[in-house]
Formats: structure tokens, sequence, C-alpha cells
């Protein structure tokens, strides 16, 4: 599993990454409208989790997946496996 931590919306600073040796990894920058709907995303995500009408939560949270798995897969390297977002303020 790897922890990814995305800057500020609107940013392009790009993102740090926890490596197997317990040290934070700085890389590129990412598309700033790629980074603030994939943190829109994720921030939806976590909202859906207190949605109470059935099969609400997972026909939402099916969909943004999907997204936020593509484009995690396409802008962080070595992304294969488990990724955890957090985002920063």
């Amino acid at each position: 599993m790897r922890l990814v931590v995305l800057g500020s919306i609107g940013s392009d600073a790009g993102y740090w990454v926890l490596g197997p040796d317990g040290k934070w990894h700085h890389h590129g920058g990412w598309g700033i409208e790629a980074v603030a709907e994939v943190q829109q995303a994720v921030q939806i995500l976590a909202q859906t989790a207190r949605l109470k009408t059935p099969g609400l939560a997972e026909g939402v949270s099916g969909s943004l997946m999907k997204f936020v798995e593509k484009e995690v897969g396409a802008n962080i390297k070595g992304s294969t496996g488990d990724v955890i977002v957090v985002m920063g303020h």
C-alpha cells in the first residue's frame, strides 16, 4: 500500500509519496485541472459513506472510483497496488 499526498486545489506543485524506505519523496507537477478533479472526486467519495438510501452510495462510488483509479494510475509513478490519497489544504 502506498500513501500519496496531493497539494491544495489549484496547485501544480506535484505530490509526495511515502516510500518503502519510510521517507517522503517529491514527484513533479500534475495538471492543475486533473488534480482538482481527483481531489473533488475523493471528497465526494468520502461523503458518500453517509448516504443511507440502499444502493445510492454504491452507485455513486462505482463511477468515481473508476475515475480516481484511472487518473492516479496515469499520473502517479509506480501506482500499482493499493494507494491511499490524502489531500492537503
